[in-house]
């Protein structure tokens, strides 16, 4: 095990480990094909996060995943691009703040997003089989809290019917297609 900077990498699991516990990350390209993220409290800014077209497994059948909010992560300016987005088998956003970042195709397949947060964001390329929740779920005797989610763009994604806006999302507050009108989902 190796750790540099609040980064920490293990060679012992079939994809390669990379994770962030307190990391400040700035201006850096990381590609996740082949890889399982952690991220904790961590912060990103202006980062470029890349994945390939179509998940590779490798010798042990396993697909890139992991999670970008495992516990409170905050990124800024970064750039999403081909990532997979599925809670099984891809990436979550769990506990993650996205401020003034851009989803650039990626794939939204089976994800759910009930504590992220997205403020100023922009979204291009099908947004397909995810659900937004505008509040969190109440866990462990936790109450819910309302999540951060305004001003973002989503006038250049095209969204499926597979597609549900749940828990008070602030419809209203988000830039939409033309030929797309958001329904609430209860």
């Amino acid at each position: 095990m190796t750790e540099l900077v609040g980064v920490t990498t293990t060679l012992d699991d079939p994809l390669q480990g990379l994770g962030f516990y307190g990391a400040q990350v700035c201006d850096v390209e990381l590609w996740l094909t082949g890889v399982h993220l952690a991220v904790r409290w961590s912060e990103f800014d202006r980062c470029h996060f890349r994945q390939r077209t179509r998940p590779i497994l490798n010798s042990a059948g396993a697909a890139a995943q992991g999670c970008f909010g495992n516990s409170p992560a905050v990124y800024r300016g970064c750039t999403f691009e081909r990532v997979r987005f599925k809670t099984l088998g891809g990436f979550s956003t769990d506990r993650a703040t996205f401020e003034d970042c851009t989803f650039l195709n990626c794939r939204w397949e089976g994800h759910f997003a009930y504590e992220t947060q997205l403020l100023g964001c922009r979204f291009i390329g099908h947004v397909n089989g995810c659900v937004w929740g505008g509040e969190s779920l109440a866990t462990d005797g936790i109450a819910p809290r309302r999540n951060l989610i305004s001003g973002n763009d989503f006038s250049r994604a095209m969204i499926t019917d597979n597609v549900s806006w749940r828990r008070g999302f602030p419809l209203a507050d988000q830039v939409w297609p033309t030929d797309y009108v958001p329904v609430p989902d209860r």
